[in-house]
């Protein structure tokens, strides 16, 4: 008989859209870090970063001008986005990420012209050297050390191109957004400041970005003042040397209901717990596969991966509901007068970004551990593919199933802000013969032939500049991110579960 596509999905993960000029990204800070390997890399900037709306543009275009599976020629059922879709949980972020989606004009940019740190306004010799100037150097100005000595290019009209608003043709199928860490708002220098959070809503939304700190003042103070109290912060404030820009209420901090709402496609199905604030759900992914979304995000916007207990007895329930034959949790084998579907498992995070041990009394006791989670999925035979990301990376890992169940594949996929910015499209096809094909293919939005360094620009050559400046940056391990050829593209089998 001849094999049968049952679903084909396009999977994007860690757009990290920025609104780059944003001034609570702290960027005067940057020229006070250690750098390693001698190169101008601290973690926090990338000389990318203004473009990474371009790159969620044109990716969308990438699967729409797809339409279908490679393989299989089913056409794309659905667009699913694992999280991280914003960077600094900023409306303007959320909001452009939204229009990109939907369609409209987008632009996370809500001064809609550049005021940052890249261009050649007055700013302290080490931010400057520290940070890529993409226009002309003013008169005898020395170079920049992304341009000198490793070569970054001179693209005269950047800046401005990139503030521009996209005109986006939105997604031409249903769509599915989660959500990451950097979408949960009390990330700060790594950790949760609750004090601090007035000063950083009066920095992000006012009208001035810091340059440097005060004379005297070095960083570990410049913390203690912004988690001190209110006269400690005003006079902060106040004292930072900095330079104009344009105040935007755009900067405020989006909340889960406001998530929820912004990238939510109108009309869909979406099955969830009633509460505005929880972010998982199950969703068709096709008539014959159930899609199920996790929130992994801990609470305090750090990088490990959490399921509380409230969430995992929700995952049984929606497992149980669409399997007549699975194990329960005393080990015993279980039948049940349900119809069978495939179930594809969507997280921003891996399982390996789960902690081995249960979390302690320190955090309530409710995220369950690695080994936990991995028993109870693999105890559901119809449970056949879990998608994540986070880690910035290509990476397809095996796991065995109980009983005679075949188990599950495991795929992660690298992000879209850093190289090699790629997505995939993913095909589950019944093979007829007792197996299952899940066929990944991945998905590049650009070509080198799409640069330009001179001219105008249109957002899909800022899209392809942005992949040109990840590839060439200092110190890449293209071998990690990019995986070896088993995390590519592949065709990953397993017994039909039933």
């Amino acid at each position: 008989m001849d094999p049968t596509a049952r679903a084909v999905f396009g999977h994007v993960t860690d757009s990290h859209i920025i609104d780059a000029t944003n001034p609570g990204r702290l960027s005067f800070l940057w020229q006070y870090s250690d750098f390693k390997e001698g190169y101008p890399t601290s973690g926090r900037f990338r000389p990318q970063d203004a473009l990474t709306l371009h790159v969620l543009d044109a990716t969308v275009r990438a699967f729409n001008d797809l339409e279908r599976g490679p393989v299989t020629r089913r056409g794309i059922d659905a667009l699913v986005l694992t999280g991280d879709i914003t960077n600094s949980f900023l409306t303007s972020e959320l909001e452009g990420a939204a229009r990109i989606l939907k369609g409209g004009a987008g632009n996370s940019n809500p001064a809609g012209r550049y005021e940052g740190i890249q261009d050649h306004e007055p700013a302290p010799r080490r931010l400057q050297l520290n940070v890529w100037h993409p226009e002309p150097e003013n008169g005898d100005a020395p170079q920049d050390q992304w341009k000198e000595p490793h070569g970054y290019p001179t693209v005269p009209g950047l800046l401005a191109a990139s503030s521009r608003s996209i005109d986006a043709p939105g997604t031409a199928f249903p769509w599915y957004v989660g959500f990451g860490n950097h979408d949960e708002a009390g990330r700060l220098d790594g950790s949760l400041i609750s004090n601090g959070e007035q000063f950083l809503d009066l920095l992000r939304t006012g009208p001035i970005l810091p340059l440097e700190l005060p004379e005297e003042l070095d960083t570990s103070e410049f913390w203690r003042l912004v988690a001190g109290g209110e006269k400690d912060r005003g006079r902060l404030l106040a004292e930072l040397p900095s330079r104009r820009i344009t105040a935007s209420d755009l900067r405020t901090v989006f909340d889960k209901p406001t998530f929820r709402a912004e990238l939510t496609q109108p009309g869909q199905s979406i099955d969830r717990p009633g509460s505005r604030d929880v972010l998982y759900y199950a969703f068709d992914v096709s008539p014959d596969v159930r899609g199920i979304m996790l929130n992994t995000a801990s609470p305090d916007g750090g990088g490990r991966a959490v399921l509380d207990r409230n969430q995992a007895a929700w995952l049984v329930e929606q497992l149980q509901a669409v399997s007549s034959r699975y194990v329960d949790d005393e080990g015993t084998d279980v039948t049940a007068d349900v119809e069978d579907r495939l179930v594809v498992l969507f997280s921003h995070h891996p399982l390996r970004a789960f902690d081995e041990a249960p979390s302690s009394e320190d955090d309530g006791g409710e995220s369950i551990a690695r080994d936990d989670l991995l028993d109870l999925l693999t105890r559901f035979p119809n449970l056949v593919l879990w998608m994540s990301g986070h880690e910035h990376r290509h990476k397809i890992v095996p796991h065995a199933g109980q009983r005679d169940s075949g188990g599950f594949w495991e795929i992660t996929t690298a992000s879209l802000i850093d190289f090699p910015q790629q997505s995939r499209v993913v095909e589950v096809m019944d093979n007829r013969d007792g197996t299952l094909s899940i066929i990944t293919t991945l998905v590049d939005h650009s070509s080198a032939d799409d640069v330009q360094r001179d001219g105008p620009q249109t957002p899909q050559s800022l899209a392809a500049l942005s992949l040109e400046l990840a590839a060439n940056r200092p110190g890449l391990d293209a071998e990690r991110v990019m995986g070896s050829s088993r995390d590519q593209n592949a065709e990953l089998l397993l017994p039909a579960p039933f």
